[in-house]
Parts: structure tokens; C-alpha cells; sequence
């Protein structure tokens, strides 16, 4: 837990979107999820490859991250400021990917876009030259190579689809209930997942979901969105990654109740800015408000597999 004092922080200012605010700001939805932990096949294009991991085994969509071993190809972006004054923020020209690159880990969601396998997936990769990066992978442009592991938390119970949001105007996976699903499996992880709007700060939302479904101790298992900035710490000191959006590789934490029953969230993530580079440390409470979105789901303790 960090001791840090953030007493002098200046509150994070509310970006104004370009259209109307939805009234919900968190779309919320009770799930089961089961633990998928497969080692994606290397020559495999990344979209045919979460097909199989989650589709193709009756799910209808997944959560969790992607880990190790080395991207042949990719493509990727950085968050950029839209100056066109269409969004608040928007992605950087793409960047090629020069493989193979050591891939560390990252947050990725999958569901469908168009009726096909999509997925929003944010990474952390070494290069040949040494140096760290990280970006919003172009998911059609990724190339498999050996030993990436997907380490996912599937559900039959809801979807994730891109479609428009007015608010931000950006197409953005957006959870819709599963009322008959095709495929019925046993046990599982009692879950929720959400998606959640801008201007919510991250912590206040993970305790209040916590809270509304009766989680004593849940861990985050959806990991991918963006903050307004992102503001840190490292021990002692503060770390701030200049805004309007950072694009956050993947929120590790979990909540617990405190001595009063109350939920409180312990969270960490990494981040990449528009200025590229990489920002890790642990979130500060009221400080890390949703840019343009977040794709949450936590889960009760434990691990299943389907």
C-alpha cells in the first residue's frame, strides 16, 4: 500500500466530450467467468487466434491479458490530441512494429466488431533495439511468434460489441446482456463486468461495483481503457503522465473490505502517453478519472477452467 502523501494534487480537470453524456455512467451487468490460460499458436494471425480461445469454445466474450514470448508482426498506436475538435482525444499515425519484439504483457478484451472476432488490446514490447514501448495494437496487423500466452477470464453470459458512442464519438466495446446463452458450462467465478464512462475515476468505480454486488473480495480481471493523464506513485514519489488520455496497458488490484465494511480498491496499471512513453506505478485514488473508456470485469477469488 503506498504511503504517499497526494494531500497537494490538484483535482483532474473533466474533459468535455463532443456529445451528450449518457445517463448511466457505468454500465454494469452480473457474469460468471471461467479461467482460459492457452498458449496462442506461433505463425497464427492474433484476431483467428482469440477466435479459437474464446468463440470457438462457446463464449461470448473474454477479458485478461496476453503475456510473453514474441510478436513476428504489429502495428500499433500512441494516444494523440485531436485537434480536429471531433473527439477530446484520438490515436497517433500507426507505427510499425519491428519484429521479432519481446512482447512483456497487456490488457486485451475481445469481442466482436461487425459480427467478427475484434479485439482492444494495449501492449508492452521490447524491441531489437532494447527499449520498452507500448501502444494500442492495430489487432489486424499482429503476427504470432513463440510462447505468447493468452490468460483470459471468459463469459457466455455477455458480449462485447463495438458500436458508436455518441458521447465520445468513437466506436467502443460496449457490454450487452446475453439472455439465452448457446453454450451453458459448471462452475465458474461469480463476476461483473462493466464498462465504464468518462470522468469516473477508476478506484471510486471498482469499490462501487464491489459494493453493489456484494463482493467482500474481488480482483480485476478486465484490464483495458484510458485515464485523463494517469497519476502515480512509486514509493514516495508522484508520477504524472500528461493527458488528455493515456492508454492503460493493464490494471492489476484487487478490493477487499476495510475495518468498517467499507470496499477499498488497491490498484496498479501501466500507462503510455502522448508522448510515448511508459508510466507504471500505483493509481491514485480520485486522481485517475476515465478518458474515453474502460472495459472493467472483476471476479470472486479462485480458478476455474470450462
Amino acid at each position: 500500500m503506498s504511503t504517499t502523501d497526494t494531500s497537494s494534487l490538484t483535482r483532474v480537470p473533466r474533459l468535455t466530450h463532443p456529445g451528450p453524456p449518457a445517463a448511466q455512467r457505468v454500465e454494469d451487468y452480473p457474469a460468471t467467468l471461467h479461467h482460459v490460460d492457452t498458449e496462442l499458436l506461433e505463425g497464427q494471425a492474433l484476431l483467428p487466434a482469440l477466435h479459437d480461445a474464446v468463440f470457438a469454445r462457446g463464449f461470448a466474450s473474454a477479458f485478461g491479458e496476453l503475456r510473453g514470448g514474441t510478436f513476428a508482426e504489429f502495428d500499433y498506436y500512441i494516444p494523440s490530441i485531436c485537434h480536429a475538435g471531433t473527439s477530446v482525444a484520438t490515436f497517433s499515425e500507426p507505427r510499425r512494429g519491428h519484429g521479432p519484439a519481446a512482447f512483456v504483457r497487456g490488457g486485451v478484451t475481445i469481442g466482436k466488431r461487425d459480427g467478427k472476432v475484434f479485439a482492444h488490446c494495449h501492449a508492452m514490447f521490447v524491441g531489437a533495439d532494447g527499449i520498452m514501448r507500448a501502444g494500442h495494437l492495430i489487432p489486424d496487423s499482429v503476427v504470432l511468434g513463440a510462447g505468447v500466452r493468452a490468460d483470459l477470464y471468459a463469459t457466455a453470459d455477455v458480449a462485447m460489441t463495438v458500436t458508436p458512442d455518441p458521447e465520445i464519438n468513437f466506436p467502443v466495446f460496449q457490454p450487452q446482456p446475453v439472455h439465452e446463452p448457446t453454450t451453458t458450462y459448471v462452475g465458474g467465478l461469480r463476476s461483473v463486468v462493466a464498462r465504464i464512462h468518462p470522468n469516473v475515476d477508476i478506484v471510486a468505480a471498482v469499490e462501487d461495483l464491489a459494493e453493489t454486488h456484494g463482493f467482500d473480495h474481488a480482483i480485476v480481471r478486465g484490464k483495458v481503457g484510458s485515464f485523463v493523464g494517469a497519476t502515480l506513485t512509486q514509493g514516495d514519489q508522484i508520477v504524472t503522465a500528461p493527458g488528455p488520455a493515456t492508454e492503460v496497458m493493464y490494471l492489476d488490484g484487487a478490493v477487499t473490505r476495510d475495518a468498517d465494511g467499507r470496499p477499498h480498491a488497491e490498484l496498479s496499471c501501466a500507462a503510455v502517453a502522448v508522448d510515448g512513453n511508459v508510466y507504471t506505478g500505483s493509481v491514485v485514488r480520485g486522481h485517475n478519472p476515465i478518458a474515453m473508456t474502460f472495459e472493467l470485469a472483476m471476479s470472486e477469488p479462485g480458478s476455474t477452467l470450462p
